[in-house]
């Protein structure tokens, strides 16, 4: 029976790049080590039914020595050789969403993470992972050296750390590239098959890709997963809201100008395009363009070229262009307000945000105590700021139409305007969100007194005309909630 079809025990490991092996005087390979800590958990230690090594593919053949020698004493143990290509080897995020994925392809199965080989920040990869992906089941040992003990022999130790009690596969702290993405990002159950969907985007280089989805979903943070996931990772990574400028402002901002294209261009000037030649820019609200920066983009898209605004010379960059919406695109072509080819060439590959209330109330909460946690240590709190229940239903109960934006924006304000560790009042809520409670509300009572006031309304507050419109049997039914809900009866006949 194969791995596949039933649950092993793994063994996942990195090689140990120095200790793993023998060398001469002048420090260079000579074979694997028997010393190593490789070999000697094989000696002492081994129960799995599959040893995977990673190695860093640009170690050339160091890894097979290893392979090797372990085969030669231990043939009856299944060593498989993994090869990660790293960029650096002191990049945590790079090497954390490496590892991920290899533990993500082997989740049905029960993990033992061998964490004695590798660097330090390799071992911290290790501990970020194994505490954060609670729906895998992996476990930390390590082993001590026998020149510690008295009988000579290695030491199994299990390392005891409690994985997080919340459904979160990965707490991605982002780099310092872009400064509006110096924040942890909190992957939920519902995101997940998005940010595998824009892993595999991020892998097919030279992709165009559109976003769709609400005002606040994470379509900036979902555009920057993808390039930090690419080749491209090294160059810059560059966003512009197209629905904030106008088309000579946009135009310029894009493609650069030379000097005297304007009043004001007393120099040339790089657009971002220029900018991130390399890298990858980010278009937000495409939808927002008009017919002229159309054109202009998809020139771009189809040769590479632009022209500066002033200018006569063309210039070619190699750029990946990430775009994004909240609009109906394809309703736009249909109704002649957006380009088909344009629209074509953006969607090669194509992403869906769900909006926050879609993600549902499991979510919802998830994210609610997780900003509550991450706000701590922005506003310098000892403590996070714990929600009094009347609170916490009444932010449940909140649509939140901005999204997490909205939500992330509610947290903030509470830390802002509260002094003690907990929010105990209603009244400590934003104005706005009580003011708009009733109007986004799932609760019954809320949508049905909005309902009783905007019919009575279009029936100029006559209640028989609003009693026969809404369906009640009786207009002392109607009396009576008027009465319940406290509607004001402005100009009522």
């Amino acid at each position: 029976m194969s791995n596949n079809d039933m649950k092993s025990k793994i063994l996942i490991s990195w090689l140990a790049f120095n200790n793993d092996f023998e060398k001469d005087h002048d420090e260079r390979i000579t074979g694997a080590s028997k010393k190593g800590p490789t070999f000697q958990y094989h000696e002492y230690f081994y129960e799995h039914d599959k040893h995977i090594i990673l190695f860093n593919s640009q170690d050339d053949t160091r890894a097979e020595f290893l392979e090797a020698l372990l085969k030669r004493y231990f043939p009856d143990h299944v060593v498989e050789l993994k090869p990660v290509k790293l960029e650096s080897v002191i990049d945590l995020t790079e090497i954390r969403q490496k590892v991920a994925l290899v533990l993500e392809e082997h989740k049905l199965h029960d993990i033992d993470i061998f964490f004695s080989p590798g660097t330090s920040i390799m071992q911290l990869a290790w501990y970020i992972c194994h505490t954060s992906l609670s729906h895998i089941n992996t476990q930390l040992i390590q082993t001590q050296a026998g020149r510690h003990r008295k009988d000579g022999k290695p030491q199994l130790i299990t390392i005891q750390v409690e994985k997080s009690s919340t459904p979160i596969s990965l707490l991605s702290k982002q780099s310092d590239t872009t400064p509006d993405q110096k924040y942890e990002y909190c992957y939920t159950e519902s995101i997940k098959p998005v940010y595998e969907r824009a892993r595999m985007v991020a892998e097919a280089d030279g992709i165009s890709t559109l976003i769709r989805g609400a005002s606040g979903t994470g379509k900036e943070h979902l555009a920057y997963s993808i390039h930090e996931g690419s080749v491209r990772k090294s160059k810059p990574f560059l966003a512009v809201n197209c629905s904030s400028l106008g088309d000579e402002l946009l135009a310029s901002t894009l493609f650069g100008y030379v000097k005297g294209a304007f009043t004001g261009a007393e120099k040339d000037k790089k657009g971002f395009f220029e900018e991130a030649d390399g890298g990858t820019i980010f278009l937000d609200e495409i939808g927002d363009i008009s017919p002229f920066m159309q054109q202009s983009l998809l020139r771009v898209l189809q040769s590479g070229e632009f022209t500066p605004v002033g200018d006569t010379r063309s210039k070619k960059v190699n750029v990946r262009v990430i775009a994004a919406t909240h609009k109906d695109l394809v309703s736009l072509c249909e109704e002649g307000k957006f380009r088909w080819d344009l629209y074509y060439r953006l969607a090669v590959a194509e992403l869906e945000l769900p909006t926050l209330q879609e993600r549902g109330q499991a979510e919802k909460e998830i994210m609610l105590h997780y900003f509550l946690e991450a706000q701590k240590n922005k506003f310098r709190r000892k403590k996070a700021l714990k929600l009094a229940p009347e609170v916490k239903a009444e932010l449940m109960l909140y649509p939140f139409p901005g999204n997490i934006r909205e939500l992330e924006n509610v947290i903030s304000s509470l830390y802002v305007f509260t002094e003690e560790d907990i929010v105990s009042s209603l009244d400590q809520l934003p104005k706005r969100l009580l003011q708009q409670k009733e109007k986004h509300s799932l609760r019954w009572q809320d949508v049905e007194k909005v309902h009783i006031e905007r019919v009575l309304k279009i029936c100029s507050y006559n209640q028989s005309r609003a009693c026969k419109l809404i369906g009640y049997r009786s207009i002392n039914t109607l009396k009576k909630k008027i009465e319940e809900y406290n509607i004001a009866l402005e100009g009522a006949i």
